[in-house]
């Protein structure tokens, strides 16, 4: 193959890659909330207080569309942990899929132990849905909600 033909087959090689990346992302914004190309949720969770950090600690969420129950969805549990003065970063801690009522109920075992160093402190959790594939043949959009986590 000459020099030539490998030049005239790169531009057009990087032209379709770069047309692939843009299909790419414009899928993705199909499962963003107001994008049309998806069904709009709400995550509801409540703030949670710990008294006793070696407790089994129970998060849980309920998924909603419509106001109607999704089930089957899978919902990350995150908790953000962080330095004094600092902003606090989320540690994903789990994942569980929402029940027939719309309900995750993510436990953990060992409670708030373990989620932070010394010169830490957790400061709430996150529950975030981020849809890959269709759930009952619908396609739901990406949804996310914070709560206060107060250990002490």
């Amino acid at each position: 193959m000459t020099s030539s033909k490998r030049d005239r087959r790169g531009p057009r090689a990087a032209g379709l890659l770069a047309v692939l990346v843009a299909a790419a992302a414009l899928a993705a914004c199909g499962t963003e909330p107001g994008s049309g190309s998806c069904t709009e949720t709400a995550i509801a969770v409540e703030g949670v207080r710990v008294t006793d950090p070696v407790a089994p600690l129970t998060l849980a969420a309920t998924m909603t569309a419509g106001g109607k129950p999704v089930e089957g969805a899978e919902l990350a549990y995150f908790v953000a942990v962080g330095k004094t003065g600092e902003k606090a970063v989320g540690r994903r801690v789990g994942a569980v899929r929402t029940g027939v009522d719309g309900v995750a109920k993510f436990v953990r075992r060992a409670g708030v132990d373990g989620l932070a160093f010394s010169d830490e402190r957790v400061d709430g959790y996150s529950v975030e849905f981020n849809p890959i594939n269709k759930i009952g043949g619908v396609q739901y959009c990406r949804a996310r909600a914070d709560a206060p986590l107060t250990v002490g």
